[in-house]
């Protein structure tokens, strides 16, 4: 596929701080390092452990290879996540009756009232964070965010050049 021109011209130098895939990630680590402080500080949470406890507060019952799917997540990651929320009691595994290998997990009653707990926390931090747009600034980065992603998605499909 022809790549389309975007609005800087062609560049021969990679130059991080204008590089979107740099930029993105850099901006991504620090929002989740400072998201973390919340989870972790208040509720012992590690990163990998709140992106399961809030994926299965969303969607209800999740096997770990749709936890790895939707979160991006190493495999690893979210074992031990699961692991150590289970320990704590936070959220409950069942096994699979098709496949024994596999378990259904769900969030116990202790994991959604910490889940309501932290949720306050969790999206007055993000208030505090958006609030240097404005509605149409943030309309805009959204639907641009979404654009990103879909064309991404279309991209890791396509075979390499």
């Amino acid at each position: 596929m022809a790549r389309r021109q975007v609005a800087e011209p062609a560049r021969r130098e990679l130059q991080l701080e204008g590089f979107l895939p740099y930029l993105v990630n850099n901006l991504a680590d620090r929002i989740s390092t400072g998201l973390s402080r919340i989870y972790d500080g208040e509720y012992g949470l590690s990163i990998p452990e709140w992106r399961v406890l809030a994926n299965l507060a969303e969607h209800g019952v999740l096997n770990a290879k749709q936890i790895v799917s939707t979160t991006g997540m190493e495999k690893s990651k979210v074992s031990r996540a699961v692991k150590n929320l289970t320990a704590r009691g936070l959220i409950l595994q069942r096994r699979k009756e098709e496949d024994n290998r596999a378990r259904d997990l769900a969030l116990t009653a202790a994991g959604l009232a910490l889940y309501g707990d932290l949720v306050p926390h969790a999206l007055a931090w993000e208030g505090e964070l958006l609030d240097c747009l404005s509605v149409s600034e943030y309309r805009d980065f959204m639907y641009l965010l979404g654009k990103l992603r879909q064309r991404a998605t279309i991209m890791e499909q396509e075979p390499p050049e």
